[in-house]
């Protein structure tokens, strides 16, 4: 995994830091601005940036699921999630919730 960017995200991940093809800062470079402005332009470069993998966060696993064009949070308790998000911040996001809520959970519990 690489290092985290300025924005706290992973550099290639972050619209503000990451590098396009051309060599340049993708948010910076007309080209790929140019082609990202219709929606099958954005649909392309979606599929062309290949894999998306799964990482573990606050004791949940965030995966990608093609199916859903979205990103599901699971736990070993339930392993198919209810719910599915569109980016890897909004689920990581969620992971980070559940995640508190169970600490919550079990601090009332004691």
């Amino acid at each position: 995994m690489t290092a985290p960017c300025i924005h706290g995200f992973r550099t290639e991940e972050c619209t503000s830091c990451r590098t396009c093809p051309h060599g340049l800062v993708a948010s910076r470079c007309g080209r790929c601005i140019r082609a990202s402005s219709t929606p099958a332009g954005r649909k392309a470069l979606l599929v062309a940036r290949g894999e998306h993998p799964s990482e573990e966060r606050g004791g949940f696993e965030i995966v990608y699921v093609p199916e859903l064009s979205g990103w599901q949070v699971r736990s070993d308790d339930a392993p198919i999630s209810d719910e599915s998000y569109r980016s890897i911040f909004l689920a990581r996001k969620a992971a980070d919730d559940l995640a508190a809520a169970a600490s919550a959970k079990e601090s009332r519990a004691d």
